[in-house]
């Protein structure tokens, strides 16, 4: 699924901690759809960066690699991201 990001403004603690990150008004295409904790995250197929941070979960610790919130992103025709449509990419449809 092809996307367009329509924010480009991180924190300073996320730029020093994300090296890269998506550029406003560029295309982009979902690698896959994941939940973090805050909300639904993307993975793009232009971006991909050293996986960070550990969590505990169900006992296990493990790393990541950052994702960015759907509410960065638009579809082509400039609406907001569809959480189905986004259900299908990461269901392979």
């Amino acid at each position: 699924m092809d996307i367009i990001c329509i924010d480009d403004n991180f924190s300073p603690e996320q730029t020093a901690a994300i090296p890269n990150r998506p550029v406003k008004d560029k295309m982009y295409t979902v690698r896959d759809v994941v939940k973090s904790a805050n909300g639904i995250g993307l993975l793009l197929n232009e971006i991909q960066n050293p996986h960070s941070g550990w969590v505990m979960r169900n006992g296990m610790k493990f790393t990541f690699e950052p994702n960015f919130n759907i509410r960065r992103f638009s579809d082509l025709q400039h609406r907001p991201l569809n959480h189905e449509e986004l259900q299908m990419v990461k269901k392979g449809v």
